[in-house]
């Protein structure tokens, strides 16, 4: 049995006649996600694997027809491009703006700290005396190579982990136990003052449902980017990942929206960055399983995209064809999860249409 969508919001069930005609106004190819998102000044975009980047042409063709901007899924985090302490492997990032650039599509960089993904002489060499030097040489070197390139910069990721029960709720990670807060600091100027066109963000999961434990994480992470203003760290914009999943009914689209504007009132951007929605908790039968996803999708897009200080949106892949759900939490009847808005073959599915519907009904950014 299909477990209940999330209640719509009274825009979700209205679509205009405007909108229909625009959907069907192109007579030689259907309009991609991009297209139906630029109708209200906003963009979408995917996470692309180096590994399709190179050898699934028909994959990236699709990508050129739906999206707008794109970052890569690995590319740009410091396990790829720094594997030594003394050199850096640019190969699948410069692919990746190369094929952007060819395309004309925008980039987005991510990240230029994380928890995760180091490579091992980081780990193994880093202390509270050189980690300054470590983070900002790095970022320098990234940010340097991509100027001109990239528009967005994830500069600082998951951050957040109230559990972790470190100061303003910040993650117990290298960085922190090294520098603490203030490496948030270190990151944003040295991003800032090597490339001061992009816009550069903190990107966080876990603020999404009607829980406890995102409400605290959504409380923690306006006091850390109210804190973060006040200090003049140059932080311009949120990043919602939205790692979404069909199966809960604690989607509550007044808080979400409420959320939204108070990030706006701090004078930030948002921009959703990794959208997914899993299904391993719902029936086998993919129709009741794109019907769950696609409601879940449009009621929690209703939400966000009322927000005028909401850019766009990025999903963490463009087709079911690869996922990390799949491999990070698989189903137990081992079917491959439906999580992304084409399936395997490229076809587009009841997400895809949710994403457009909700670009098409969304406000228009002035």
């Amino acid at each position: 049995m299909a477990l209940p969508a999330p209640k719509l919001s009274r825009r979700a069930a209205l679509t205009g006649s405007a909108a229909l005609v625009a959907a069907t106004a192109t007579p030689k190819e259907s309009p991609g996600l991009n297209d139906h998102a630029m109708r209200c000044n906003r963009f979408y975009g995917s996470a692309i694997d180096s590994g399709m980047l190179a050898n699934d042409r028909p994959y990236m063709d699709k990508v050129r027809t739906e999206c707008g901007i794109v970052t890569g899924e690995r590319a740009f985090k410091w396990g790829a491009l720094h594997p030594k302490p003394d050199a850096y492997d640019f190969k699948d990032a410069d692919l990746l703006a190369a094929f952007a650039r060819r395309r004309s599509i925008q980039v987005r960089g991510h990240t230029l700290l994380w928890h995760e993904d180091n490579p091992k002489w980081l780990d193994d060499t880093i202390t509270s005396a050189n980690a300054e030097t470590l983070l900002t040489a790095h970022i320098r070197t990234v940010a340097g190579h991509f100027r001109n390139q990239v528009v967005q910069w994830d500069v600082v990721n998951e951050v957040l982990s109230p559990p972790d029960n470190k100061p303003f709720d910040l993650r117990d990670s290298l960085w922190i136990r090294a520098l603490g807060p203030e490496a948030l600091d270190i990151a944003f100027h040295a991003c800032a003052e090597t490339d001061g066109t992009p816009l550069r963000f903190i990107n966080e999961y876990g603020l999404d449902y009607d829980w406890d434990a995102d409400e605290r994480k959504r409380q923690a992470m306006l006091a850390l980017l109210a804190r973060l203003k006040a200090r003049g760290v140059p932080v311009q914009g949120l990043g919602i990942q939205a790692h979404l999943d069909a199966s809960v009914n604690a989607l509550n689209q007044t808080k979400l929206a409420k959320f939204c504007a108070e990030i706006a009132g701090l004078g930030l951007k948002i921009v959703i960055t990794e959208l997914d929605v899993r299904d391993n908790k719902l029936p086998a039968d993919p129709a009741v399983r794109d019907a769950a996803i696609a409601a879940h999708t449009r009621a929690y897009l209703d939400a966000v995209l009322d927000s005028p200080a909401v850019l766009g949106v990025v999903s963490w892949g463009l087709s079911d064809r690869r996922s990390w759900l799949n491999t990070d939490l698989p189903r137990d009847d081992k079917l491959p999860q439906r999580p992304l808005p084409l399936d395997a073959d490229l076809q587009r599915k009841p997400m895809w249409t949710a994403i457009a519907g909700a670009f098409d009904a969304a406000p228009i950014r002035t």
